[in-house]
């Protein structure tokens, strides 16, 4: 047996396709490197893994659906081209049990003897003779045999498993994602891998307010969203906010002290953006879901950093609609451990939902010692 794994949309790419295909392929080889035995095998339309040991295929299947890029995994099976061969090893491998069955042809090799036609009326009538509990059924059959007529072999195939699709990691840049313990920054984190970008991540903590194990959950998540680091090593970036948070508790309008303390999150992220040179900063914020969240907040907390682009994957979702991802992806139980972030803790009473860019600018300004603490801040990095 060997696995199959098609483009899907990298066939489209144009000139630029082989570079996505490239990086697919690297990126296959490398969550695969610990298997030292198969073999991969780039083609124009697919990737053939092969020499796998059958007590292997399942687990490396699940490999292969973290891995974006994958429009289709296949279990395949390669023959020869000869018809009777292949249609020997069909017989082989199909259910004993009554089935209905239809025959699908792609032919790729067009000096093969026979066109996809005939082949599917050669086998389809072959079968017919050999397994007597077997009909033919073109438009709803309970199994498709597909069959692949290659330059070199023919493949064929019963089953496709659905993978990730989206673009290969690493061929959209590298971003820099605000990470809490939450639900929503660890879904974003998997939509922004799905999109080809390489993720790192930015984290505060406030000790000795929050508890150590609120930092132990992000790293956990981080473990998860990288499928334990196989995917890739990534960074995390640890900002011990407290003395900042203590000068922000000293502002006059209370309601004010999320969106100042948000804005001080994005400075401090774009300048390690700026050094570190990413791309974009990305977060996990859904609009209108807190109050931090509402059109007004969002303008006046990315006002801080001016221009600097800011990725929200999640803007327009339902709470609803990212816990169904959170759990698809693994994130969910762990996000919902009792062990709160800098944000939750410090939520006043009664946030602004509607705040200004001017009523911000203006707190800050009587903020006497913020504007060095935050420059001149110490981030810490894991794994060291």
């Amino acid at each position: 047996m060997i696995l199959y794994i098609k483009y899907g949309e990298l066939t489209l790419k144009g000139k630029n396709r082989h570079f996505f295909v490239d990086a697919l392929f690297t990126n296959v080889m490398h969550i695969l490197r610990k298997y030292e035995s198969i073999k991969f095998h780039k083609m124009y339309d697919a990737i053939s893994i092969t020499n796998i040991e059958d007590d292997n295929i399942d687990e490396i299947c699940n490999l292969l659906l973290n891995v974006s890029g994958i429009s289709l995994i296949i279990k395949a099976f390669e023959v020869e081209k000869d018809i009777l061969m292949l249609t020997s090893k069909i017989i082989k491998e199909l259910p004993k049990s009554p089935h209905t069955f239809k025959v699908n042809t792609r032919r790729s090799d067009k000096n093969y003897p026979f066109n996809s036609m005939e082949i599917n009326k050669e086998i389809g009538g072959m079968i017919l003779n050999n397994l007597a509990n077997y009909k033919v059924d073109i438009h709803n059959p309970q199994i498709t045999i597909n069959i692949e007529i290659k330059k070199e072999t023919a493949i064929f195939y019963f089953n496709k498993i659905k993978g990730l699709g989206g673009l290969p990691l690493g061929t959209g840049g590298k971003v820099l994602l605000l990470i809490s313990g939450g639900i929503d920054s660890p879904v974003a984190a998997k939509l922004l891998l799905k999109k080809g970008f390489r993720v790192d991540f930015l984290t505060f903590i406030t000790p000795p307010h929050t508890n150590p194990k609120s930092l132990e959950k992000v790293k956990k998540l981080i473990d998860v969203i990288t499928i334990d680091k196989t995917l890739y090593v990534p960074k995390l970036y640890i900002c011990n906010f407290t003395n900042i948070q203590h000068e922000l508790s000293h502002i006059v309008i209370k309601a004010y002290q999320i969106t100042l303390m948000r804005r001080y999150f994005f400075r401090i992220a774009k300048k390690l953006a700026q050094e570190k040179k990413y791309l974009a900063i990305a977060t996990g914020e859904s609009l209108g879901q807190v109050a931090s969240q509402t059109i007004e907040s969002m303008q006046t907390i990315q006002n801080a950093i001016k221009d600097f682009l800011v990725l929200r994957p999640l803007l327009t979702f339902d709470k609803s609609e990212i816990i169904s991802l959170a759990i698809k992806f693994n994130t969910y139980d762990i996000s919902i451990e009792p062990y709160i972030d800098c944000c939750a803790l410090f939520v006043p009473k009664n946030p602004a939902t509607k705040p200004t860019i001017k009523t911000a600018e203006e707190l800050e300004q009587k903020l006497e010692f913020v504007e060095d603490l935050w420059k001149n801040v110490k981030l810490d990095l894991w794994p060291e």
